[in-house]
């Protein structure tokens, strides 16, 4: 027997027919499909019979189909004329000739209009041979004579035909070019078609071997379900009882049973498609590879399998379960949640802790489950009363105060030596950030989760002495305060719980600024934000931790080490470079007008104390300031009135013109301490 086909096809719609005509026949390979196999199946399903009840089949071919026709019903012409056609098509297989089939490649003489037209030439020879009277002969060989004998959609699904659907296409000037063996094998897909989304369901993978078992497992195993439970006089109902999680759950199985597949590269599209009346539509969804192989890997975690299985096959979760897995996203129902209100309400407990990690280690979040733990087990033990109030809730992470109430809890841990500045590094969600940002939002959810779940892990995690950004910057502040007069008046702010936030070192870098390792470019990349004010309510909360800790290691003066990304704008450079002249020229004038002329004494105490007295209030500061580049102005014109003045109140604006009196104020006066400190050492040298 003369086989068909070698292998599949590049048509998803034509391989499907295949594939089930495999499943129905019980073979091994598409290559042993030949005409009589076709012919022998479909006289023993009765596929005649059978399609006219199949619901499916409308949908697959339309009703201009003559099979379904109803203007082809009396004395069953529709029918026969189905029969006819596809068993000449059946009978006339050829394999070689003129025409190249679009979409199987297979060559052909004889068109599937050719048998069509044959056809109909053989039922006029019948009506005229049956002696019929004038009028009613001339009425059936009319209906005869207006046959549309082209291959359209009504044979083979979603080609769309001359004269309807492709009417106003100008390049549609010939019909599609079919091999008419496809025809009687595309008959066969009805057997195969369930529902997806409210059109035909087709299977399409590059994995041709698995695509072939899904088809005989999954939809004609449906299909002969679905037939043998229906009497025989009954129209036989669509199958529209599965969505995506389902055929996904399906597809796993079938890869779990057949271990072969596991290290085959296995795509899924589920096609979902209608090819009945006006509105012919396809639609396809497509698994990638990459979320077969997660959900592959979860399906073998035998602690989660069943779980699995519960949200693939719950159309209402599935759905943005699949989604979020293969974008690598959080699901929102992993967690404890409350959704809807009033009688819609609904409460949901979150996945288990098993299913919780194993997804997470799926879409590759760095999220730190033990740290989350250890959060969960020291909320349980240090947690307040106010705390306690909402922490039961299901959507407790949602409440404003929950980042700034898990921090009380961990000062309080701190202070017991079971927390400490270098584990609170780990869980920042961005410890590189500088200035620092006491943030730890990335974990909030995870440790309520543990802490709703009463899983908790009763020992900190071992730390990674990662030397992140924000730790460079709090053993080098740290080291000044250790080192500073008054450390005990910075250290009782930071201790406060009240006033901590609002801790501000500028007077300790001003009684520091004799130290050559400071200078103020440090202090403005990490004490300063980009609207040049004060940036410190991170530091302070990481400071909070470290002077709370039982035990605190010394740290020695050293120059902050500037990462790469804190390298200033050259404008920025250039304002700097202006306040640095601008206290020297102001040190100049002071000198000449203090200094005593006749000894050469310079006023270096007297400079100094006139620098402390910069007043911070602002209208204080502004009056000394106008008064100071007035003078030093003047002191460098030397009485020269048609020189322009040197400086202005543009000092005290940020490069881009925005007014920055808070930083201005601070660089002037820590530019004058080091023009002092410079001078003075320069005097101790001479």
């Amino acid at each position: 027997m003369m086989g068909i086909f070698k292998s599949y096809t590049g048509n998803a719609i034509l391989n499907n027919a295949l594939m089930t005509i495999e499943a129905l026949g019980k073979l091994n390979n598409v290559s042993e499909i030949t005409p009589e196999l076709l012919r022998s199946i479909y006289e023993d399903k009765d596929l005649k019979a059978l399609n006219k009840r199949l619901k499916s089949y409308t949908m697959l071919f339309s009703l201009n189909n003559p099979l379904v026709n109803p203007a082809k019903k009396k004395d069953d012409m529709g029918e026969k004329t189905y029969n006819n056609l596809l068993l000449s098509i059946l009978e006339n297989f050829e394999n070689q000739g003129k025409h190249i089939c679009e979409v199987s490649g297979l060559s052909f003489n004889t068109t599937f209009e050719d048998f069509y037209k044959s056809e109909i030439d053989n039922q006029k020879k019948e009506v005229k041979a049956k002696e019929l009277e004038k009028k009613e002969e001339k009425k059936l060989l009319n209906a005869l004579d207006k046959t549309d004998t082209s291959l359209n959609r009504s044979w083979f699904p979603l080609i769309g035909g001359l004269g309807s659907d492709a009417q106003a296409l100008p390049q549609a000037k010939f019909t599609v070019q079919i091999h008419p063996i496809c025809i009687p094998i595309m008959q066969f897909l009805p057997l195969s078609a369930l529902l997806y989304k409210g059109g035909v369901l087709l299977i399409d993978s590059s994995n041709f071997t698995f695509a072939r078992d899904f088809i005989e497992s999954v939809n004609v195993t449906e299909v002969q379900n679905r037939i043998q439970t229906t009497a025989s006089d009954k129209p036989v109902e669509n199958i529209r009882d599965f969505a995506k999680g389902n055929y996904l759950l399906k597809a796993l199985e079938i890869l779990k049973r057949q271990n072969r597949y596991q290290n085959d590269f296995t795509d899924l599209n589920l096609w979902s498609f209608t090819n009945s009346g006006t509105g012919a539509s396809c639609e396809i969804e497509r698994v990638p590879n990459n979320l077969i192989e997660k959900l592959m890997r979860l399906k073998q975690n035998p602690k989660i399998s069943n779980e699995l299985n519960g949200y693939l096959n719950n159309r209402e979760k599935s759905y943005h379960f699949l989604e979020a897995l293969e974008y690598n996203k959080e699901w929102y129902f992993l967690y404890p949640n409350v959704f809807g209100s009033g009688k819609k309400k609904v409460e949901h407990e979150g996945v288990s802790e098993s299913f919780f990690e194993a997804y997470f280690k799926e879409i590759d979040s760095a999220h730190k489950f033990e740290y989350a733990k250890y959060l969960a087990f020291l909320i349980d033990k240090y947690k307040t009363e106010t705390f306690a109030k909402y922490l039961e809730k299901r959507d407790a992470h949602k409440e404003k105060a929950f980042h700034t109430d898990l921090f009380t809890v961990l000062v309080k841990a701190t202070e017991n030596g079971e927390w400490s500045l270098e584990h609170h590094f780990e869980i920042l969600d961005n410890a590189d950030v500088v200035p620092i940002k006491n943030n730890f939002y990335n974990i909030l959810k995870i440790t309520h989760f543990y802490f709703y779940k009463k899983a908790f892990s009763l020992q900190a995690p071992a730390k990674t002495n990662i030397n992140y950004e924000s730790s460079k910057v709090c053993e080098w502040l740290i080291a000044f305060i250790q080192n500073d007069d008054r450390k005990e008046a910075a250290v009782k702010d930071l201790l406060n719980a009240q006033n901590y936030l609002s801790t501000r070192y500028t007077n300790i870098f001003y009684r520091a600024s004799q130290n050559n390792s400071l200078n103020l470019e440090s202090i403005f990349c990490a004490m300063f934000n980009e609207h040049y004010q004060h940036a410190t309510y991170g530091t302070n909360g990481l400071l909070r931790l470290f002077f709370s800790q039982p035990q605190q290691q010394s740290f020695k003066i050293e120059r902050l080490e500037m990462a790469e990304n804190w390298k200033m704008d050259c404008q920025i450079e250039k304002w700097f470079s202006e306040i640095r002249e601008f206290a020297q020229d102001y040190q100049a004038y002071y000198f000449d007008k203090y200094g005593n002329k006749e000894t050469g004494s310079v006023p270096y105490g007297k400079f100094q104390n006139l620098i402390k007295a910069i007043a911070n209030e602002n209208s204080k500061f502004l009056m000394w300031f106008y008064e100071a580049i007035e003078n030093t102005n003047a002191f460098l014109k030397a009485g020269e009135s048609k020189i322009a003045d040197k400086f202005s109140d543009a000092l005290l604006y940020e490069p881009y013109g925005e007014f920055a009196l808070t930083f201005a104020r601070f660089a002037i006066k820590f530019s004058l301490l080091k023009q002092y400190q410079k001078a003075a050492l320069e005097n101790t040298n001479s």
